[in-house]
């Protein structure tokens, strides 16, 4: 294959993190390490991100508060000579929208619908719902050897996730209520109003429960590869779901309701999917959970960043012949 001279751009707003991200930000490390893994196997990467950002591709920071516009044009008046294809990762997919002469292929990371000319979903289900089955699609990826497996397992089950309604917070906290087990809470408060009112209550009332905030490193680890379960009770069309296999390469069984993308991410174990809270409580007061060994084997077999940087490839090669 030749070298390709590739731009990829991230969101710059309303508060993009530094590459790599700490502690939040799935958006972030997908598009970190897809960068990284192009420059390994040869490419020249240029990448626009926030100021700060670590990579070993050609960095060029954006100054701070630029707009989805103001993102487009700064790309624009900043890119390379030479450019083979643009992978725009902007959650409006600014520069996938102007029609440029420069093959574009725009990753659609939220459920929004984009009509652009390349466009990549990370499932088939979010292809379908939000593109009529238009484009391509491409699973998010890790790096198993950045997650650490546990066989042992202590009894505590864990939510992780942005703390929000639609997320299922309120869920995990009904099946810890339901089941008498302890739940650690984990992830950045995106509603304060409905943390304050309608989560900390219920918390402050069971000593089983725990909020711990965003975590990363080796918190992050710790947390995931010693829960009995992760709970996954999504509420909202979810495109992919990191978390998920996150937990599974630590060894960690995901307790999932049937929403979004979840029954492809978790298509190999069809028995922890959930069509009720009642039934997610159910499996967990039943614990039949599959080997953490055949977890794991499952993410490196579907889901490593490896795979998803071949797939790419693949699509950077269709669009520059289109």
């Amino acid at each position: 294959m030749k070298r390709l001279n590739i731009v990829q751009v991230i969101s710059n707003f309303p508060n993009a993190r530094k590459l790599p991200p700490t502690n939040q930000g799935g958006t972030e490390k997908i598009v970190y390490e897809l960068t990284e893994n192009l420059v390994r196997r040869g490419h020249r990467v240029t990448i626009f991100a926030s100021l700060g950002s670590r990579t070993s591709a050609r960095l060029v920071p954006f100054p701070k508060g630029l707009r989805n516009h103001g993102i487009a044009s700064y790309v624009l008046n900043n890119m390379p000579r030479d450019v083979d294809v643009i992978h725009d990762h902007t959650f409006r997919s600014t520069l996938g929208r102007l029609n440029l002469r420069t093959p574009t292929v725009c990753t659609v990371h939220l459920p929004v619908k984009q009509w652009v000319k390349h466009p990549v979903y990370v499932s088939k289900r979010a292809r379908k719902v939000m593109g009529n089955n238009r484009g391509h699609f491409v699973y998010n990826g890790l790096n198993p050897n950045e997650y650490e497996f546990s066989d042992k397992k202590h009894n505590y089950m864990l939510f992780m996730g942005r703390i929000l309604r639609e997320k299922g917070v309120l869920q995990a906290i009904e099946i810890a209520e339901r089941t008498n087990k302890k739940l650690i809470i984990a992830g950045p408060i995106k509603n304060k109003t409905f943390f304050h009112n309608v989560i900390a209550p219920r918390i402050r009332r069971n000593p089983n429960i725990r909020f711990v905030g965003p975590v990363g490193g080796k918190n992050k680890q710790k947390l995931l590869k010693y829960a009995s379960c992760l709970l996954f009770p999504t509420l909202w069309e979810e495109p992919f779901g990191l978390v998920m296999i996150e937990a599974m390469a630590c060894g960690t069984p995901v307790i999932a309701l049937k929403r979004g993308a979840v029954p492809e991410v978790m298509a190999g174990f069809p028995q922890l999917i959930c069509r009720s809270v009642s039934e997610m409580v159910a499996k967990v007061k039943a614990g039949n959970y599959p080997h953490p060994a055949v977890l794991r084997r499952y993410v490196i077999r579907r889901f490593t960043t490896s795979q998803m940087t071949t797939k790419y490839l693949q699509i950077y090669q269709k669009v520059m012949k289109k």
